[in-house]
């Protein structure tokens, strides 16, 4: 790629993140659809763009994402809020995520002869929901805050699963050595070294962080200790991923932290904190604009292809809904939120999560990647538009209900 051409793609992904942005503010419509449409037409059809141009820089840019957009979703991860609600918002997340995995493998390999570990692999990348378009639509829509609080949640903690788990079944994928025992005791050693370094690391961080925080190119500093954070982890064979979300989500937290800690806080360091995550946002606010324009422009629109991607995607999705429907039962039971089960289940919307993980596969060169590729675009097009509708007929109802009441 030459200099023009490197600085046009950079130009066009900021454009058209803003563009996306306020696509979704003003119709209510995922921006990620809109995304995917403007990869297919500077892709596909206009031949404008092509992956092969990224192939090169795609591990690095890859890599990177998932580090700024997990350690962006640490930090907004209230730890009070997780403590006091944690046991049915938990459970909704760590069922749906288990339970979805399971069944999606279950599908794959008894009605289309897929391998368990493929299986496994996939449901792994797509038993999720994508923080987002759900955290901010949950604000517009009127359902009750506890409903709003668990999908919120869930948003932002089925990601981290989906992270560490893929990775360990990629690596058994690549050994070869397919056996239930030797999946739990790499994901079991992975969670434990990722959380011990992240949370050692994240607390020396908090500590020189009070110190230097009135310093010029602290975001620059806080970023390069995270990625060292990512390498130490990596290289002493735990989740590197888990322990840069637990970076995160110590600075995010850092008065609770502190005040279990004996530290003080300086003065000024909440509006500090404040500017810096705000820049870290535009940053993965712009990575995500990349990837989905990346993902749509990847789809090759033929009637075969399409045809192959409904085949699994469809059965796929169905198998989803059920397991979202029945772990939102359980999660839901004798609560107030029983009542808005239909909204907890419709809001399934896949996000940046599996579509990053789809070109991890691609970087790795394994035979499956292209379909895995084609499978998760599907779903992402399909759950995102059942997501926007859902959404936009709660809105309807709650227009009507008021206008009835001011007829009466």
């Amino acid at each position: 790629m030459d200099i023009v051409l490197i600085l046009s793609v950079i130009s066009m992904v900021m454009i058209i993140g803003f563009l996306g942005n306020a696509f979704f503010r003003k119709t209510g419509w995922a921006d990620t659809l809109f995304l995917i449409a403007v990869g297919v037409v500077i892709g596909p059809v206009l031949g404008v763009f092509s992956i092969d141009y990224v192939l090169p820089v795609l591990p690095l840019v890859s890599t990177f994402t998932l580090l700024t957009i997990l350690f962006r979703a640490g930090s907004e991860l209230n730890l009070s809020d997780v403590i006091s609600r944690s046991v049915r918002f938990l459970l909704q997340t760590i069922l749906y995520f288990t339970f979805g995995m399971l069944c999606i493998a279950l599908l794959l390999h008894f009605f289309m002869g897929w391998e368990w570990i493929d299986g496994l692999l996939l449901g792994s990348m797509i038993s999720q929901t994508g923080e987002v378009f759900i955290i901010p639509i949950v604000k517009k829509i009127d359902v009750k805050s506890e409903t709003a609080a668990m999908l919120t949640l869930e948003a932002t903690m089925s990601s981290i699963f989906n992270v560490v788990f893929f990775f360990a079944l990629l690596r058994i994928k690549k050994s070869g050595i397919v056996d239930p025992q030797s999946v739990l005791v790499v994901v079991a050693m992975e969670f434990l070294m990722g959380l011990t370094v992240g949370a050692v690391m994240g607390i020396i961080w908090l500590r020189i962080f009070y110190v230097i925080q009135n310093q010029e190119l602290t975001y620059m500093a806080t970023l390069g200790y995270t990625i060292l954070g990512y390498v130490l982890t990596e290289t002493i064979g735990g989740s590197g991923i888990l322990a840069t979300l637990v970076i995160g989500i110590i600075f995010g937290n850092d008065e609770v932290v502190a005040r279990k800690l004996g530290m003080t806080p300086p003065p000024t360091f909440g509006e500090t904190k404040t500017l810096l995550l705000r820049f870290q946002g535009e940053i993965s606010s712009m990575l995500r604009t990349f990837f989905f324009i990346l993902l749509g422009s990847v789809l090759i629109i033929s009637q075969s292809d399409l045809v192959l991607s409904l085949t699994y995607a469809l059965p796929v999705l169905f198998t989803l809904l059920l397991a979202r429907y029945l772990v939102t039962t359980a999660s839901t039971w004798k609560t107030p939120m029983a009542s808005e089960r239909r909204v907890i289940v419709g809001m399934c919307q896949l996000g940046l999560t599996p579509a990053l993980l789809s070109f991890v596969l691609v970087q790795s060169m394994l035979p499956i990647s292209r379909l895995f590729s084609l499978i998760i675009a599907t779903l992402i097009i399909i759950t995102n538009t059942v997501s926007t509708i859902v959404a936009r007929r709660v809105k309807l109802t709650v227009k009507t209900d008021l206008y009835e009441k001011v007829q009466q």
